[in-house]
């Protein structure tokens, strides 16, 4: 039978085994911390579903298994390790977190043409204990996850039946994770959806975390100078590899974002506060790597990088 593998016990993952618990498909959960994995998920129309017993250690998958990493980039490679020994029969396996590089550290560790979908989204998810010590997750808002092969586009079916015939086990796997927390969008050109992704969280993530404040005063004038100067590099840096960004549809979509999620704290802002490792390498970290490359300037990216680290000591 099919089951969903989830690894971590964070706002995301939880949400999504919860999903699958309430929807009646299979489901297991590996937290790195067994005592913080919630116990209970809270859903925006009031209801509320029991997450299953988490486990301890990884176990062997079936073919038809769907093994998800909704971890930070930065905790892949030890996630992915820990899980080798036990991908004989080449379960599919989803990415999905904030940033990019995570692809390039699973192609480091997995044979070659092993089946990778990476997705993104735009579900709110927070994690909080109740006064008694109740560790509970809450979905905070109604979004959306987008998810593709790690294949070029030009190669892929253009539509999710059209995957159904050339990629079975891929398709079944967004299916399942459409049952589990929709909706569940294909894409194609899933790596476009990262990188516009990437344009937002690179200019909403640090100004957030620097500045101490919610997502919606991004938008202030005060900020527009960086803002711009955050998205004009961008733009430059993306489009350098084969891609159609416009500097000024990258700079209205931030400001759309930031306005929808305006009461929202961004999670690097939250990894701040509580003196958490941030994401900053694999956002704008990002961007300077993929610049240098290329031999493209972003001094706006790599000062905010600079000054992101600083706040971590």
């Amino acid at each position: 039978m099919k089951k969903l593998h989830i690894v971590g016990g964070g706002a995301i993952g939880s949400l999504v085994a919860a999903g699958a618990q309430k929807n009646g498909i299979g489901n297991a959960c590996y937290p790195r911390n067994i005592v913080a994995m919630p116990t209970e998920a809270l859903w925006q129309d009031g209801g509320s579903t029991m997450l299953q017993p988490p486990f301890n250690t990884p176990t062997v998958l079936d073919n038809s298994d769907v093994l998800v990493f909704p971890l930070k980039v930065y905790q892949l490679q030890q996630a992915i390790t820990q899980w080798l020994p036990y991908l004989e029969n080449t379960p599919t396996i989803v990415l999905l977190h904030n940033g990019m590089g995570g692809l390039e550290t699973a192609r480091s560790l997995l044979p070659d043409d092993y089946p990778i979908l990476l997705a993104t989204t735009s579900h709110g998810a927070l994690k909080e204990t109740t006064s008694s010590g109740k560790i509970q997750v809450r979905h905070t808002g109604l979004g959306a996850t987008q998810i593709g092969l790690a294949k070029a586009a030009r190669r892929l079916p253009a539509t999710l039946s059209a995957l159904t015939l050339t990629y079975p086990l891929q398709a079944n796997a967004i299916a399942l994770l459409e049952r589990a927390l929709p909706p569940v969008h294909y894409q194609a050109n899933i790596l476009t959806s990262l990188w516009t992704k990437l344009s937002i969280n690179a200019v909403i993530n640090p100004l957030t975390a620097l500045n101490n404040m919610q997502n919606k005063r991004i938008a202030e004038a005060a900020f527009a100078e960086t803002r711009h100067a955050i998205c004009h590099e961008f733009t430059s840096v993306a489009n350098a590899y084969g891609y159609d960004f416009n500097e000024d549809d990258v700079h209205e979509k931030v400001l759309a974002v930031a306005k929808a999620t305006g009461e929202n704290y961004s999670s690097m802002h939250q990894d701040v506060l509580y003196g958490r490792p941030t994401e900053i390498d694999a956002i704008n970290g990002y961007i300077v790597e993929m610049a240098k490359k290329k031999g493209i300037p972003v001094p706006e990216n790599t000062l905010l990088v600079e000054r992101v680290k600083a706040l971590r000591l």
